[in-house]
């Protein structure tokens, strides 16, 4: 397995020492303006019931929930490495029940209809198995009028890239609408802030 192929799969699903320290310092420094427009875009209200998609290291769902008041954020990720990870950095959160982390796939794991005002992820589409089915899926777990917020970079910049191909699946903006126009999301659009070289997108659609 060459380098590429090892850091593509480690991108997807972190494990080992790399996981553990190499990825948990990429994720917080190089997910740190796409983050920042998820969270602009999010939007969110001191009450709401909010679900992330593969938190890595954990510290996007931190900072939400530093600024919940009756609210809280779960959070599914299939890394055990991060999984780890998130509880130690949430633990006093996660003690006062505003934070509740879950390993496992998204899809494999189950939640009540209705339950979240929002659902969000960053830099997690690329990876997905069943991205219809996904999709759907948050659409059944959001209430009436909730949103969902997916955090991605330009097919154009995936592209040029050093990752495996067969690891990543790269989107263009109007492939991301698509699949959640599909899903019987309305008002679906995106939001595009261009910082530095590179554009970071926000699809955001509503149930």
């Amino acid at each position: 397995m060459n380098y590429y192929t090892y850091f593509s799969k480690q991108a997807r699903k972190p494990s080992g020492l790399f996981g553990r320290f190499f990825m948990k310092k990429l994720f917080e420094k190089g997910n740190m303006e796409l983050n920042s427009h998820v969270y602009e875009t999010l939007a969110f209200g001191k009450n709401d019931n909010i679900l992330e998609i593969g938190f890595g290291p954990g510290l996007f769902m931190k900072k939400i929930a530093d600024s919940l008041t009756d609210g809280f954020i779960e959070g599914v990720d299939f890394s055990e490495t991060m999984v780890n990870i998130a509880k130690k950095r949430n633990r006093s959160h996660i003690k006062t029940g505003k934070v509740k982390i879950q390993s496992g796939d998204f899809n494999n794991v189950s939640y009540a209809a209705n339950s979240f005002e929002r659902v969000f992820t960053v830099n997690t589409i690329y990876f997905w198995q069943n991205p219809s089915e996904t999709a759907s899926k948050i659409f059944e777990i959001l209430k009436p009028g909730g949103k969902v917020v997916v955090g991605y970079h330009s097919k154009e910049d995936m592209e040029n890239s050093p990752l495996n191909k067969d690891v990543f699946k790269y989107y263009a903006t109007e492939d991301v609408e698509e699949l959640f126009t599909n899903a019987n999301f309305k008002d679906v659009k995106t939001i595009t802030k261009k910082i530095a070289d590179k554009s970071c997108y926000c699809c955001i659609a509503t149930k």
